[in-house]
């Protein structure tokens, strides 16, 4: 049997998909881009293009795959309507939850002619673990630890596709990264939705957990892929200073720069608060990056507000920023504050904002001279990675190249160039 897996939206979403893989795989299945029997469809909804996206994908590998079975799962999976998964006329629906299972029901699917949707919510269900063993290329691993929102920012319908918060087990995530170490990977990222809430069975924190991890590896690197400001906390900040094998580089997504919209948005916390956090981790940690997500365009967003936030994005010097044009989610409050700004408005703040981005960048890469990078892919003599800040890195090489290279750094427009 040969299966597809098309994905979509975020790191989490990706880190699923591979499990999934993996676990057809042990079953027998075969991946494949053509001639499949089942075609997977890992949606997302975090935005309306990324509904109508996931839509246009189930639609696209019917198409195409006309005698294939077709599982739709994920978070559009989970929030779209009854009368919209009738039209999806998939043959496996999976939601929030039971995706751990998500092999075995491909194989039960296969052997009758029954449809299943699995949407539903069950409350108080814990964390559905998802171990990969291996990773492709040994370099960087993904660990999931932390799943669910509960914050309910008004613009975001995650909280109702993801479900409540919910963490993998202290032991469990131990036993995880030993093995990840043991297969060859040198560096790990912590994943989750809301990776900075991941809770131990005794009220542990993501410090405590990432301080038993050190302890228990010896020479992989750790990560964090995203934290929210008010997740940060004073021993995380102690640990990222004194621990080499904390990477320096943080993603806190700051979503706006202006106290006016960050209310309207529901996000906890104001800019003089975010910028008064990011100014002490800064202190403690002088070569760390501090990377962010963006939103424009966002309900009533003023021409004043919008470049509020330029000046405050500025002030505060992140290294790069991942920016998201607002797009209404049926079902929040946000949907119900009045219409978006106008589409060529958006794009216009977009352009403005992805060039801010590309100006922060430069001005970020230029504070460093030499670095140590992970390499992880070569073509043609030319191997390619990042650094501990996360800037891309190319490596021009006769010999070959592997693990953490440390060498003098020429800045580029694309990245750096490193000398070895």
């Amino acid at each position: 049997m040969r299966f597809s897996i098309t994905t979509l939206g975020c790191k989490v979403n990706a880190y699923e998909s591979r499990y999934y893989a993996r676990k057809l795989e042990e079953l027998g299945f075969e991946e494949a881009d053509q001639d499949v029997d089942v075609c997977i469809i890992n949606t997302c909804t975090v935005t309306n293009t990324a509904a109508a996206k996931s839509r246009q994908m189930i639609h696209r590998a019917r198409k195409h795959n006309p005698r294939a079975r077709i599982v739709v799962v994920g978070c559009y999976a989970q929030t779209a309507e009854e009368e919209e998964k009738q039209k999806l006329q998939a043959d496996l629906i999976i939601g929030a939850r039971h995706k751990n299972e998500l092999a075995a029901r491909v194989q039960e699917m296969l052997q009758d002619d029954r449809s299943r949707d699995l949407t539903s919510h069950e409350e108080g269900a814990g964390f559905e673990s998802m171990p990969i063993a291996r990773f492709e290329g040994r370099h960087r691993a993904f660990l999931k630890v932390q799943d669910g929102c509960n914050q309910f920012c008004s613009y975001c319908a995650i909280p109702f596709a993801r479900g409540r918060e919910r963490s993998i087990s202290m032991p469990e995530a131990l036993t995880l990264v030993q093995e990840l170490e043991a297969a060859g990977h040198r560096e790990i990222v912590l994943t989750g939705i809301h990776t900075g809430r991941w809770q131990g069975e005794n009220g542990e924190d993501l410090a405590a957990l990432l301080r038993e991890m050190l302890q228990v590896t010896r020479d992989v690197t750790f990560r964090i892929s995203s934290i929210e400001i008010t997740e940060v906390t004073d021993d995380l900040i102690r640990l990222l200073a004194t621990e080499p094998r904390m990477m320096p580089h943080l993603h806190i997504p700051v979503q706006s720069g202006s106290d006016a919209v960050l209310e309207r948005m529901n996000r906890p916390y104001t800019v003089a608060e975010f910028e008064e956090r990011l100014e002490a981790i800064r202190a403690a940690v002088p070569d760390i990056s501090v990377s962010t997500d963006v939103i424009c365009g966002f309900v009533r967003e003023t021409d004043e507000e919008f470049e509020e936030m330029m000046a405050t994005l500025r002030r505060m010097r992140f290294s790069f920023l991942h920016v998201f044009p607002y797009s209404e989610r049926k079902g929040t409050k946000a949907s119900r504050m009045g219409p978006a700004v106008n589409g060529t408005i958006q794009k216009e703040r977009a352009a403005r904002l992805l060039a801010l981005s590309r100006e922060l960048r430069m001005q970020d890469m230029a504070r460093f001279d030499e670095e140590t990078v992970l390499v992880e892919q070569e073509e043609n003599g030319v191997y390619t990675g990042y650094t501990r800040q996360y800037h891309p890195v190319k490596i021009h090489s006769d010999h070959p190249l592997e693990g953490r290279i440390t060498g003098k750094l020429q800045l580029s427009q694309d990245g750096y160039i490193m000398e070895v």
